[in-house]
């Protein structure tokens, strides 16, 4: 290698993500602003009011855990609460602020891992050592004709739409499999699932068991949710891998829940962390921040990651893999409708006669409903609005009816407050009800009886309304508005407002529908058409298909790549076991590479010097979707796998810089790929020389890794010895700068010509 001439001054990421000229060692200069000469950012002592809350925090948890444990004393709790909207906010706030973003140490042993995890591995490594043990003690399984099928899913009665889906899905998969149902529906003796007859022989396991037995299915099909019905699946997907439906995007509320009820302590803190690294986690420390980082972050990357291939309901939710963790989180992602069965071929105008009678709603009423639960998202407050400013709301032949819980939380008190203040202004408030959750059949009466849809959204987080469909499939004409997939639906088969539409838009829309019986007939017959060309459960379930043999395909290719490696390695024992499961790990290619910071000097104890600090503080904050900031340390104990250096995360370093105010961190191995960027703020310290004299430096080179060292000066004249295994050397002065250009040559001479150490790298 040849050292290149200097390159004018550039900002610290730049020069980092910049590609060296081949065969070259790049020396590069940065300005006083790049070189982080700022001082180090101010540790924000701890609130008075958190300290004293601190001593209660266990009691607080502890009464969460026991209502969030237990529907019957959560819904009392909530009806208690909403007599004071004031209380209720603050008592929403607490619990949210209580699943704090810090990784917990809970449910961790003495060095920072699992119990059935190895320090010394990565999380990746652990997972495929998992695997390997697995291959050592069973043969390769020939898959059967029908596959046995885990299906992990929340069934009826759980009130979720979720289930509703999975029954209609397995009614189209269940020729195609031996299915086993996994679910967290504890009875008394049994399960407590509902099922239609024809899926009656199927059989139902509890969690707790499969946590046991997954390892012995073919195949593991994972339908993940935004809600408490999902909080077990983390845990269970980490140690079995399958195909994940992710029926939305943003996981924030099911992580807090999983942390906040014990069923996973560490999983909302972790996958807050892993998803979106330091950045996420700073924000989720500032008194907004704790109520609704779970809102902004979607926090799904470790879902994604573990998932042997993913599928979406729309092209929105796929997109949104790749704005939030870089292109190639879209690779796995396959995009299949969400089904919707036809409803029983019945007279129309029968069934409505007959639903209004069951609903107690007149034969001339124009009846307009919302479907779905009561939520900021459904834009509950602007239908309302909408509503009352229309000419539908004075007029006693209209009725507007939401038809689904409402929200528990104080939006679901201002929302019913709004539709009190509109009885009391009008005296026509007995035309707007909310009809609360209902049992499918009278859910499907409200669908006949209605003459219009709303269906609208904002921030959408990937989901795909089943609601929307619901209307469309009984063929009442829908408005929504273009929020996340409902842009994808064509103009012929909804009425389609612009994404931030104005409430006169609105209101005009429901006139209109209300007058033009003619549009209203042309709408519902569009939507069923669509319905009918893609949405259709034998079509859906023709997809689901392909992507389960796609999956299958790859595991099988991966188990194969394994057993070669692992026949070829011949591990004699544990030891050699872990090396493989560690070079294994290493050798894979994830979604988007890692800037990887030195902090080993100061990652035990202590506080950076300001241009390490002011450095670090920088990159954290330029993290992107398709790169990771990860400040680390060299841990060179010898009792790591191999007994070869590794590099670790350096959360509590990173905790002080930051000021989160966290607990004592575990401190996982990181995985060093190909494409990954090293970066060590001072090429003399004694961990940069550990690495370079270990042979560390020149292993990560050879897989593909880039070395960036910065050289602050050069004491006596010399360059530090590590300079001679970097890739790019950053300078503080183009003084500097010269004099390592004239040195590299005979440095690099020197050391390859002195005997150092690489054993087990």
């Amino acid at each position: 290698m040849t050292a290149s001439r200097p390159t004018t001054p550039a900002p610290l990421l730049e020069l980092l993500l910049a590609e060296p000229a081949p065969g070259e060692c790049a020396v590069a200069v940065l300005p006083p602003a790049a070189a982080g000469l700022a001082p180090a950012p101010a540790t924000p002592r701890p609130r008075k009011l958190r300290r004293l809350g601190a001593p209660l925090m266990p009691l607080f948890k502890f009464a969460a855990r026991a209502v969030l444990r237990r529907p019957q004393v959560r819904q009392l709790a909530l009806r208690i609460l909403k007599r004071s909207p004031a209380l209720y906010a603050r008592a929403y706030q607490a619990m949210m602020a209580s699943g704090s973003a810090a990784p917990a140490a809970e449910g961790w042993g003495k060095a920072g891992t699992q119990a059935d995890e190895i320090d010394g591995l990565s999380p990746r490594a652990n997972a495929i050592l998992r695997t390997l043990r697995r291959m050592q003690e069973t043969p390769p399984r020939d898959v059967a004709a029908r596959p046995r099928l885990a299906f992990v899913s929340p069934l009826p009665p759980q009130r979720t739409g979720v289930a509703t889906y999975a029954v209609e899905l397995l009614a189209e998969l269940s020729g195609q499999f031996e299915i086993e149902l996994i679910v967290a529906q504890p009875g008394v003796a049994l399960p407590e699932v509902i099922l239609p007859p024809a899926l009656g022989h199927l059989p139902v396991r509890q969690a707790d068991w499969f946590a046991e037995h997954g390892a012995g299915y073919d195949q593991v099909l994972y339908q993940f949710g935004n809600s408490p019905f999902h909080s077990h699946m983390f845990s269970l997907l980490a140690r079995f891998p399958g195909v994940v439906v992710l029926h939305d995007f943003f996981l924030g509320g099911a992580l807090v829940h999983a942390q906040m009820s014990g069923a996973d302590p560490r999983a909302w803190g972790e996958a807050l962390l892993h998803s979106h690294g330091y950045r996420a986690v700073h924000a989720s420390e500032t008194p907004v921040g704790r109520a609704q980082a779970h809102k902004d972050w979607p926090c799904s990357l470790p879902v994604l990651e573990g998932a042997t291939r993913t599928i979406v309901h729309s092209r929105h939710a796929r997109q949104l893999a790749s704005d939030w963790f870089g292109p190639g989180a879209a690779n796995g992602i396959d995009v299949i409708p969400h089904p919707r069965t036809p409803p029983p071929a019945t007279d129309r105008a029968a069934a409505r006669i007959a639903a209004r009678s069951a609903l107690g709603i007149a034969d001339d009423c124009f009846l307009v409903c919302s479907f779905g639960f009561v939520a900021p998202n459904k834009l509950t407050h602007e239908l309302l609005r909408a509503w009352i400013g229309s000419s539908l709301h004075g007029n006693p032949a209209c009725m507007l009816v939401l038809v689904g819980a409402n929200h528990d939380s104080p939006y679901g008190v201002e929302v019913e407050a709004l539709i009190r203040g509109a009885a009391a202004g009008t005296g026509a408030g007995a035309n707007i009800r909310i009809a609360g959750w209902n049992e499918d059949a009278v859910y499907r009466q409200y669908l006949q009886a209605a003459d219009a849809g709303v269906q609208l959204r904002t921030n959408a987080h990937g989901e795909s309304s089943g609601a929307v469909l619901d209307c469309m499939n009984y063929g009442l004409p829908t408005i929504v508005n273009a929020n996340g997939s409902m842009a994808e639906f064509p103009p012929e088969a909804v009425w389609r407002l612009p994404d931030a539409f104005e409430i006169k838009e609105l209101s005009a829309a429901l006139e209109t529908l209300h007058r033009d019986p003619a549009r209203c007939a042309a709408l519902g017959q569009g939507a069923v058409a669509l319905l009918d060309a893609r949405f259709r459960p034998a079509r859906c379930a023709a997809l689901y298909l392909e992507t389960l043999a796609r999956a299958r395909a790859g595991t099988a290719a991966q188990h194969a790549a394994w057993r070669a490696a692992l026949a070829q390695a011949a591990p004699a024992g544990e030891q050699d076991l872990r090396r493989l499961a560690a070079s294994l790990a290493a050798g894979e290619r994830p979604a988007r590479r890692q800037l990887l910071v030195d902090v080993s000097d100061w990652a035990q104890a202590g506080t950076p010097d300001a241009a390490a600090a002011g450095q670090l503080t920088e990159l954290l904050a330029q993290a992107g979707p398709d790169l990771r900031v990860e400040p680390v340390w060299l841990d060179t104990s010898l009792d790591t796998a191999g007994s070869a250096p590794c590099l670790r995360q350096a959360r509590n370093a990173a905790g002080r810089l930051l000021g989160l105010g966290w607990p004592i961190q575990a401190e996982p191995v990181v995985d060093v790929h190909a494409g990954d960027i090293f970066y060590a703020p001072d090429a003399a310290a004694p961990a940069v020389a550990r690495a370079f004299d270990s042979g560390l430096l020149a292993a990560w080179q050879a897989r593909g890794v880039r070395v960036n060292l910065l050289v602050r000066s050069l004491p006596g004249g010399g360059a530090p010895r590590a300079a001679a295994g970097a890739d790019r050397l950053l300078c503080t002065s183009e003084a500097i700068a010269q004099q390592l250009a004239t040195q590299l040559a005979a440095l690099r001479a020197q050391w390859a010509a002195a005997p150092h150490e690489s054993d087990g790298l």
